[in-house]
């Protein structure tokens, strides 16, 4: 008995111990916690700011602007706590319906990510013949091969290689010098810069290669026109593939979400009581 009473001590001795160098660890790291700024109470830390500057909604924002804008909701915020607003019965009211609308979005996205809606190739490609319309260019697409490199000599050896054959077989020749970079993208015209090159693709017949461009100081591109496709033309499926795709799985989410808040009507018990003036 002595025995279990003395193992209980030690237990809740250690037990204490964990809890303190929990509690001080904790204390530790909010204190090691850069603050970036502090109104009364509230604060904004550095670990804060950096994760909400990484949020898609603040991407665009500038540090600078996004910490004033903070300062300006976290003033406001207190003193409307001060004036009583957060006691407010149309505040608290609206403030219900705001909940119930976010706890809604939340579980619509954590369904989401707990049901993927991934459209196989076949979907897509049926999506894309049924909606061609929806992938009308609005503006002229060019499909080029690039070849980029800070070494001139390389690009000039790599021209001719193509010119002698052919721009696979060339890539495929120098598939081993790191100091090549070769690339096949899908292009809009507002989108080529600089200008030099816009005229250059312009200029180019399908198939053909470019001269060695120096599009910008020490690095050294050759361009290949593989295909243009003008606006209000419809771009073939292998271009459009992934914004198919991307739309497919749009449209798939929002049928998914209307049959499951079906089965969730069937499932409650839901009175409806019809009023007539």
């Amino acid at each position: 008995m002595r025995s279990l009473r003395t193992r209980s001590r030690i237990s809740l001795r250690l037990l204490s111990f964990t809890l303190i160098t929990l509690a001080v660890a904790c204390s530790e790291e909010q204190k090691s916690e850069k603050i970036v700024v502090k109104v009364n109470e509230a604060v904004l830390t550095k670990n804060m700011l950096d994760s909400a500057l990484s949020a898609k909604a603040n991407s665009a924002k500038l540090k600078d602007e996004f910490i004033n804008d903070w300062i300006e909701t976290e003033v406001l915020y207190q003193e409307a706590a001060k004036d009583g607003v957060l006691d407010d019965a149309e505040f608290i009211k609206l403030l219900n319906r705001s909940k119930k609308e976010l706890a809604g979005t939340f579980y619509i996205k954590k369904l989401l990510s707990e049901n993927e809606q991934t459209p196989d190739d076949e979907e897509i490609a049926k999506y894309f013949n049924d909606y061609k319309d929806d992938f009308r260019l609005k503006d002229d697409l060019f499909k080029l091969n690039f070849l980029r490199t800070n070494a001139f000599d390389k690009a000039v050896q790599v021209r001719s290689k193509i010119i002698e054959s052919s721009w696979n077989k060339a890539k495929d020749f120098f598939r081993t010098d790191s100091t090549l970079s070769f690339s096949s993208e899908n292009i809009y015209r507002s989108e080529l810069q600089p200008a030099i090159l816009l005229r250059i693709v312009n200029s180019l017949m399908v198939n053909e290669a470019s001269i060695v461009l120096e599009v910008e100081p020490g690095m050294f591109s050759i361009v290949q026109l593989v295909a243009k496709y003008p606006a209000d033309s419809i771009a073939p499926h292998e271009i459009e593939k992934e914004n198919a795709r991307k739309r497919l799985i749009v449209l798939k989410q929002k049928e998914f979400v209307k049959e499951h808040i079906k089965k969730l009507l069937e499932e409650h018990n839901l009175e409806i009581e019809r009023y007539t003036e």
